[in-house]
């Protein structure tokens, strides 16, 4: 794929209605891919559409309502696709919850949203996915800290949310890993990219997605050399779903001080994530969670 054009590519991207997700779907219409938005409100993602079209006339968007919090929902979602996909950017997730929050499968709803929603969309969507199709898992730094146990990943979690928030991106992160090396025979790939520290009130308003108020811009103002917006931090996801220089396996952030903000470089995953051992011992258990095999 080339960023500089990409016109005749589709891409999914999840979560595509606010956050990092949104800056994702822009940046890649102003370079020409069609776009569709996974989101689970049809409402929010039309305003999302509208706010895109606002600086990019002309964006080629379609909305797929899609909950990864619900297996019926990817399963309706993947077989409206009728298109092929060049990408799908998994990056819809769940940042914070009540230990009893649940999906409407039962499952715990960070567990089943950010990394079992996402392995059962990818399982629906593979015949949809061209022969060299990029799959892009948003990570976070906060993967460093988690521990992975695969038979536990259904089972109450103890703790606080952001605790079970790592361990979600976590295993979404050991799942793309996993995937990639499965793919290792074919020409596609998966890779992980994280946004750094991004945040809203560094972010650049749009109309019904986000607006911060002027004092609390201004306020923010000082951080700027230490983190970025939701704008800077979709660049490396992005980056990882278009670039020409990017492989199998890489896992992309941004370049500066702790990781938090800068250009898209090849930064360092924890040995946790990239074990193989690991990775299949996850698979087998999102398949038995899922249903999916």
């Amino acid at each position: 794929m080339d960023a500089s054009d990409l016109r005749g590519r589709t891409i999914l991207v999840t979560g595509a209605n606010a956050g990092i997700g949104y800056w994702c779907v822009e940046q890649l219409a102003a370079r020409g891919a069609r776009v569709l938005l996974g989101c689970r409100s049809t409402e929010r993602a039309q305003v999302a559409v509208d706010a895109v079209r606002a600086h990019v006339p002309d964006a080629d968007l379609r909305v797929l309502p899609l909950d990864l919090g619900s297996l019926d929902s990817i399963a309706r979602a993947a077989a409206a696709v009728d298109e092929k996909l060049d990408a799908v950017i998994c990056n819809a997730g769940v940042k914070a919850a009540n230990r009893d929050a649940r999906t409407s499968d039962g499952l715990d709803l960070m567990m089943g949203t950010n990394f079992l929603g996402h392995f059962a969309l990818l399982a629906r969507l593979d015949a949809a996915l061209t022969p060299d199709a990029r799959v892009v898992a948003v990570g976070s730094l906060a993967h460093r800290f988690a521990r992975l146990d695969p038979a536990q990943i259904t089972a109450p979690w103890r703790g606080s949310s952001l605790r079970q928030y790592g361990r979600s991106k976590a295993a979404l992160m050991a799942f793309a890993f996993e995937l990639d090396r499965r793919w290792s025979s074919s020409s596609r790939s998966a890779v992980i990219a994280h946004p750094g520290y991004a945040v809203d009130p560094l972010t650049p308003d749009r109309e019904g997605v986000l607006e911060v108020p002027r004092a609390t811009r201004a306020f923010a103002a000082v951080t700027r050399g230490l983190v970025q917006g939701k704008d800077g931090g979709a660049l490396p996801i992005v980056h990882a779903a278009t670039a020409a220089e990017v492989t199998g396996g890489d896992y992309w952030g941004p370049g500066g001080w702790l990781e938090f903000r800068g250009a898209p470089v090849r930064v360092t995953a924890s040995d946790a994530v990239r074990d193989p051992a690991l990775g299949g011992a996850l698979w087998a258990a999102a398949e038995v969670a899922t249903g999916i095999a």
